[in-house]
């Protein structure tokens, strides 16, 4: 899999995919990761890439020109407005506070394609008619940041442990938060040694070595906790 990022600042993320999992996944081949700097592409010298918004307004938008000469160059097609690139395997995002909202269904989507490419959002915002030729507008979440960056590493993060042969364990993808049993449910807690600290046990059911029991114990808390938490999963369908 490869996933390009289109980015005004790559160095704010650059150091992200250098370490850990991510790393290990690119020398292994598992995944190729590519940060294109937007002003690669800026219309002067001066390294324009965003102006004021017409009709007034705080902040400055990317233009429109500047990401349509990137995504071209990036995907080796001159890309058409209302023209969108036909390839069910590449996907073109761009990170907005008002894109929809990026969960762990979006991340298994996102990792079952060939070629993802991300556009860090920044400043004001960006042209609307980039919306012509992209694939859809993500958000993590109800806030504001002052950039795509760091929307752009977690989708990264979310979506690269998903490839399979990325993490160590195959099973550490299943049976986890947003996936227990088949249900969108919060995790259900885990416990190590030692068995007892300071008064604070291990559940009994755990060191019983009842397998059964133990699946049972672990759905039951996983609905008890995402009830207490998160009640709005237990009303969405998978």
């Amino acid at each position: 899999m490869k996933i390009t990022v289109l980015t005004l600042f790559p160095k704010m993320i650059s150091g992200f995919f250098e370490e850990s999992i991510i790393k290990r996944a690119v020398e292994k081949k598992l995944v190729e990761i590519e940060l294109v700097n937007l002003r690669d592409f800026a219309i002067d010298e001066y390294g324009t890439v965003d102006d004021r918004p017409y009709g007034g307004g705080a902040g400055m938008v990317l233009r429109v020109d500047v990401i349509h000469k990137a995504l071209s160059k990036i995907t080796n097609d001159k890309l058409q407005m209302t023209n969108k690139i036909k390839n069910s395997k590449l996907k073109i995002v761009l990170t907005s506070p008002r894109g929809k909202v990026f969960d762990q269904g979006k991340a298994q989507e996102y990792s079952k394609l060939e070629h993802l490419i991300i556009i860090a959002g920044h400043y004001e915002g960006v042209d609307e008619r980039v919306n012509e030729f992209i694939d859809e507008e993500v958000s993590i979440g109800d806030y504001v940041l002052t950039g795509g960056e760091i929307p752009v590493a977690v989708i990264v993060d979310s979506v690269v442990r998903l490839i399979s042969g990325v993490l160590k364990k195959e099973e550490a993808v299943r049976n986890e938060t947003f996936d227990i049993d088949g249900k969108k449910l919060l995790e259900y807690p885990h416990y190590t040694r030692p068995e007892n600290f300071e008064g604070l046990k291990v559940p009994d059911v755990l060191l019983s070595g009842n397998h059964k029991e133990i699946e049972e114990w672990r759905l039951n808390k996983a609905e008890e906790i995402t009830k207490k938490n998160r009640p709005d999963l237990l009303d969405r369908k998978k």
